[in-house]
């Protein structure tokens, strides 16, 4: 039964991405919403969550049904819109991960999902009652474009970094066409009818005919999800403005779409830009999944985080290419194998992104995605390609607490030895660099700056614990020797602890931001630990490619909200791998 329903899909017609234009504006687009103002308004948000529950419904053999729109980034590795695999690469999704593609193979994606979506909405309009209530329902429609969810910014006052709507109820009351009704809320996890564990065979996807975050047990299929666990961490004041400053500093220092847009181009340890967007992704997949759907490529499309999740993603891309218009897409080899991609194949900008046809029947590319508004969309920073619009959000949003607080605070604690200029502070960095298959699952790395709990379950809630970096794999199966479809590779991340030293200064635990007093303090009360996502530690001689160092720069601060700090060279000072 499977594979005639598989032969007929082959055979269909295409179904071309082209994107949503039928908003308001001139030219067809509207804006996609941080989630919480989409909840604002509630008829557009209405729509949302009974387009969302409707596409969850669609039966999974339906090629637009969330099964398969899901299953296009990682498992069950079926053809999509007809597109076969390459020969040998029948056990990968599309998806492209560590690659130069990342970013722009998920914007078409997530412009598909929104083309659905959008679609579904439309439908739903037109089953209100006639008259004032429908037009009202269908001029929302009209302008319907998915919400991203901004994990860096601070929440509005009272509320949790996890939105209410995403993680706080199973159930959500919605005013549908034939009144108020009560729902499974679909932003809470997508269900899976049936679940295959043919089609998704690793434990415990297996067994979990739900998709799970941070789930009660990873071996019972009687697990539920804590939500309440994600928002502890991401609510803590260290690690939740950990992501700000990743990405701020992302923002103000890296103007080179290649290292700023993924992982795979690290040739060796370096101490200049070893952060990326990529590796920022990958640590929101393993907080939110710490086990469940989203700790794992073949398997995180499934929750429904995952799109608000790559939402946000794009809309920084977004931003970023408004700062950087000249910098995109260079070749570069691919270093793991996607379902049409094989390892070692030259990747540039006009490679095929597949599996997303364009109305001519061709596939998208990097070249034919660059601009948002090709898919209808902005975001509200984007909105007229303001490069001082960006920068002012950006220092709005995810500078340290408030721009002026944040700089007032280092410019307070400086060195003794050196007196740096009025305009400047003292910015320091933890990089971590670690081979990506060292141990062939899924792994956190945890940094702490002080005395914590040795009980590894506890690590992400500590109160030293400054930070950590998540390494992303396929699925919950592996083996520390080489993966079979990838090369063996480095991957990085920067964690940011001048915060964390600050706190000590005002601690008196510390005197100053200067190395004559950091590097003496770091040396006492600096650790690193490692852990399965199942709260087992991993000793540290099984990850003799853990690379971890600290480094610090001189930062100029911006004059105004139009400008970004300015990145003096960077300083490597110490390898504290081995602490």
């Amino acid at each position: 039964m499977k594979a005639a329903i598989l032969k007929k899909r082959q055979n269909a017609p295409f179904y071309p991405v082209t994107g949503v234009h039928t908003g308001t504006w001139p030219d067809g687009s509207s804006v996609r919403q941080e989630i919480r103002d989409l909840e604002k308004d509630t008829t557009t948000w209405t729509l949302y969550i009974l387009a969302l529950d409707l596409l969850q419904y669609t039966n999974q053999n339906e090629m637009l049904s969330w099964y398969q729109i899901a299953g296009i980034h990682g498992r069950p590795y079926q053809p999509f819109n007809g597109v076969l695999p390459t020969k040998g690469n029948e056990n990968s999704g599309y998806c492209t991960h560590t690659s130069i593609l990342f970013l722009t193979w998920h914007r078409p994606y997530l412009a598909l999902y929104e083309q659905v979506l959008y679609n579904l909405a439309q439908q739903i309009a037109s089953w209100y009652p006639a008259g004032v209530i429908r037009n009202k329902y269908v001029l929302a429609a009209r302008n319907f474009r998915i919400p991203y969810w901004d994990w860096a910014a601070s929440p509005p006052a009272g509320q949790p970094v996890l939105p209410f709507s995403v993680g706080g109820s199973e159930v959500v009351e919605v005013d549908g066409p034939n009144g108020r009704q009560l729902i499974a809320n679909p932003l809470f996890t997508y269900q899976f009818e049936p679940l295959d564990p043919i089609q998704l065979p690793n434990q415990p996807f297996s067994i979990w005919d739900r998709t799970l975050r941070y789930p009660t047990n990873q071996d019972s299929s009687s697990a539920t999800s804590q939500n309440n666990l994600i928002e502890q961490i991401l609510k803590d004041p260290v690690g939740s403005r950990s992501f700000r400053t990743r990405l701020y500093n992302l923002f103000s220092r890296d103007h080179n779409y290649t290292t700023f847009s993924n992982q795979a181009w690290i040739p060796n340890p370096n101490p200049n830009g070893l952060d990326s967007l990529e590796a920022l992704h990958d640590q929101v997949h393993g907080i939110l999944g710490f086990g469940g759907h989203m700790s794992y490529v073949d398997y995180s499309a499934f929750d429904p985080i995952f799109f608000l999740h790559h939402a946000m993603l794009d809309r920084c891309f977004a931003m970023w290419q408004i700062l950087n218009p000249t910098s995109y897409v260079m070749p570069q080899r691919a270093v793991q194998t996607t379902y049409t991609n094989s390892v070692g194949q030259e990747q540039t900008s006009s490679t095929p992104l597949t599996p997303f046809y364009d109305a001519n029947g061709k596939f998208w590319t990097s070249d034919g995605v660059r601009d948002i508004q090709t898919f209808g969309y902005a975001y509200p920073e984007t909105i007229g390609k303001s490069r001082q619009r960006v920068t002012a959000a950006i220092n709005r949003l995810y500078s340290s607490t408030s721009r002026n607080q944040g700089l007032a605070r280092r410019r307070m604690v400086v060195s003794r030895a050196t007196l740096y200029p009025t305009n400047t502070y003292q910015e320091w960095i933890v990089n971590v660099v670690v081979k990506k298959h060292a141990l062939g699952v899924p792994f956190f790395i945890h940094v702490f700056l002080g005395d914590f709990n040795p009980k590894p379950s506890s690590w992400s809630f500590e109160p030293n614990h400054i930070s950590s970096h998540y390494i992303f794999h396929k699925s919950s199966s592996g083996s520390t020797s080489n993966c079979t479809d990838c090369e063996e590779f480095l991957v990085s991340a920067t964690l940011p602890l001048t915060e964390a030293l600050l706190d000590k200064v005002e601690n008196k635990e510390l005197s100053s931001l200067g190395p004559e007093d950091v590097l003496p303090f770091l040396a006492s009360n600096f650790y690193t630990r490692v852990a399965y996502l199942n709260n087992t530690e991993v000793i540290r001689d099984m990850v003799p490619s853990l690379n971890v160092s600290i480094v610090s720069a001189l930062v100029r601060e911006p004059n105004n909200k139009y400008e970004l700090p300015i990145w003096g060279e960077i300083v490597n000072h110490v390898d504290i791998s081995r602490k």
